[in-house]
């Protein structure tokens, strides 16, 4: 069956459209793997002394302490801060712990624990001379 005129332009315009977008798509496709290959390098192209800079490094659970505060598990990697931490009374490392490794402000932690910001804050503050006093005697 013979298409008629206008079929015929419909199909030509149709198969022009295509070519075009396959060309973009083509074009696009190259331009993504160059600028991915600026970026990425084979192993025996590093020097070996940058491929020994890249390794991983685990972490096990004995490396840090971990304190439970709400339902926060709040993790310290320093063996110095993680034992004298420990030597705080409860509501003082609390309170730091809390402020500096979570982030709290002292409004927040106040409505948590139902006691008022100042109140908060002083313990905080007498916690961390305290907490001071202890990392310089164990130096």
């Amino acid at each position: 069956m013979k298409l008629s005129s206008f079929e015929e332009i419909i199909k030509l315009q149709f198969n022009a459209y295509m070519m075009i977008t396959i060309k973009g798509i083509v074009r696009y496709r190259r331009k993504q793997r160059t600028k991915r290959l600026e970026h990425e390098a084979l192993f025996c192209e590093i020097p070996e002394i940058k491929q020994n800079n890249q390794g991983n490094y685990d972490r096990y659970s004995f490396e840090f302490s971990v304190f439970q505060v709400w339902n926060f598990s709040i993790k310290v990697s320093d063996e110095k801060l993680g034992t004298a931490l420990r030597k705080l009374s409860e509501k003082q490392r609390n309170y730091i712990l809390l402020c500096y490794f979570q982030d709290m402000r002292d409004r927040e932690i106040a409505e948590l624990y139902h006691v008022s910001r100042s109140s908060v804050s002083c313990t905080r503050n007498r916690g961390l001379q305290k907490l001071q006093t202890l990392m310089n005697e164990r130096k």
